[in-house]
This record gives C-alpha cells, sequence and structure tokens, in this order.
C-alpha cells in the first residue's frame, strides 16, 4: 500500500511572544553590488581588489565578476596606474540624475496643476529617456472630450511635440548622431518621414521655442511644447499640452503658448532656486 508523500515541516523563523517572525528575502547577488557601491562611497578613495574582498566578504572569484561588469557600466572605474577600484561617473551621474527628477518633479507639480485648470487641456512634463521622449509627471483635462497623458508613455522625439523639443535643444552632436541613426517609423499619416524635414522643424523651435505635433503621435490630437531650460540654456525637460484638433484655432494657439512659456520659466525658476509657490488661475 503506498502510503501518503511525507513533508518536512517549513522552519519559521519566531520572535519574541511566540510570534512569527518577518522572513528577509534578498537576492545574494543584488546584496553584494550594493555593499560593494556602499563601501566604496563610504570610504570615497580607491581600493584594492583583495581589500575589497576582505571587507565585503564576496570571494574573490565572485568579486571579480561583479567588478568587471560595473566597470562596463560605468559604475566603477579601475585606476590605471594602481589598478585599484573607486566609485565611477557611473554612480554619480545616476544619483545626479535621480536627485534632479526627484527636484524637478516637486517643483512641477503645482505648476502643471495650474496649467491644466487655466487652459483646461492636458498638461504633461517630460524627459529624455535614450531616443525617447518619457512623460513622468501629467496633470489630466477635466474636459469631457480630452487626451488623457498617462505618466510613463514613451514617444519617438520625432513625432511628438515634447520630442522634438527635447530633441531641438540637444547638443548639436548627440542631434546630428541621432539623426543618422534614427529610422522614421510612422505612427500616423502625418508623422514626419524625412530627416530634412525634421531637420528645418527643429531649426524652427530652436528659433520660436515651441513644437507642435499635428496628428503626429495620434490621429486627430494636437501637441504643444516648451523647454525647461537651466541657468546654462540647457533643456531640463518639456512642458507640453495636448488636446484634441477640434478645441484649437489661430487665437487659442498664441494663448496656449503664452501660458506654457510662463508655467515652464516658474518652474526652471523654482528647481534653481527652490522656494514656496503660490499660484493664481487665470481662465483661457
Amino acid at each position: 500500500m503506498n502510503s501518503a508523500p511525507s513533508s518536512k515541516p517549513r522552519r519559521v523563523a519566531v520572535a519574541a511572544r511566540g510570534k512569527p517572525a518577518p522572513v528577509r528575502s534578498s537576492v545574494k547577488s543584488a546584496d553584494r553590488v550594493l555593499d560593494l557601491l556602499e563601501l566604496l562611497a563610504s570610504t570615497g578613495r580607491a581600493m584594492t581588489h583583495a581589500e575589497i574582498s576582505r571587507r565585503t566578504g564576496v570571494p574573490k572569484s565572485s568579486l571579480s565578476a561583479l567588478l568587471r561588469n560595473l566597470v562596463e557600466r560605468g559604475y566603477i572605474e579601475q585606476l590605471q596606474d594602481t589598478q585599484q577600484f573607486q566609485l565611477g561617473e557611473g554612480a554619480y551621474a545616476l544619483a545626479r540624475r535621480g536627485a534632479h527628477n526627484r527636484d524637478l518633479l516637486r517643483a512641477s507639480e503645482p505648476w502643471l496643476q495650474r496649467l491644466m485648470r487655466d487652459t483646461e487641456e492636458s498638461a504633461g512634463l517630460s524627459v529624455l529617456r535614450n531616443d525617447m521622449a518619457e512623460r513622468i509627471a501629467s496633470a489630466q483635462s477635466p474636459n469631457a472630450v480630452l487626451y488623457s497623458v498617462h505618466v510613463g508613455v514613451m514617444q519617438p522625439l520625432y513625432a511628438s511635440s515634447a520630442g522634438k523639443v527635447l530633441l531641438a535643444w540637444l547638443p548639436p552632436a548627440e542631434r546630428e548622431a541621432y539623426l543618422q541613426r534614427v529610422k522614421l517609423q510612422p505612427r500616423t499619416e502625418q508623422t514626419i518621414r524625412s530627416t530634412t524635414v525634421l531637420r528645418r522643424q527643429l531649426n524652427q523651435i530652436r528659433e520660436e521655442g515651441v513644437a507642435w505635433s499635428f496628428s503626429e503621435f495620434t490621429v486627430g490630437i494636437v501637441g504643444l511644447a516648451v523647454p525647461i531650460l537651466d541657468v546654462h540654456g540647457r533643456a531640463l525637460a518639456a512642458l507640453g499640452l495636448a488636446l484634441p484638433a477640434s478645441r484649437l484655432d489661430d487665437a487659442r494657439k498664441r494663448k496656449l503658448e503664452l501660458a506654457l512659456r510662463a508655467a515652464a520659466a516658474e518652474i526652471a525658476a523654482a528647481t534653481d532656486r527652490p522656494r514656496p509657490i503660490e499660484t493664481k488661475s487665470v481662465h483661457i
């Protein structure tokens, strides 16, 4: 007769007073990477392979693989003269980018809401993410007919107003490298298909300070965006509006542009010099 398979009792950590203690779940390789980065950050100096192994407890063979990957990614660099390791520019850039986006989000939130209230159109804030424009904040229009601007949406730089702004304000060498490698895959019938046309638009955007997209990313939707510039004239982000084409005429174009420019200037100032923000709505 076959007996039911036996199972070993599961061991549960017990805390004080007989209550189960939370079980800590971790990934060894992730812990090792974090231990390594934290060690180099805390000492602030270059360290040998042997010292890193001793202080982190990571076996030398495993440490070699971790260091090799982190060096390739730029988070750690190896000094040529001593062969010691220290934090690389990639680690510092990651920290700066995280702090920058946090400050940018904090500064932009009240102005996105004001922009949405004043224009009654959906507003969004986008940043450059590789060859795409990523929306990192938004405020939705109260209109029954609207274009929803969801956070996390990635748009091609050539097919959206925010993307064109970010592309127009790239350093010339980076912009040219993008134009050389990009494949202009159409999203709609109106999407730009020629780099010659795109170059002409980018020059115009730099001159006028505003980018437009007419049904180029989504049929029937107009987008306009302006840059949020730092003190050096570099684009921190693109601030934009999106609305059904049926709600746009020549008179409203100018009003929407003015509202965008004013909000972008306020966000740039708040990002550069954080301060309490008081907003007053002016209906458009």
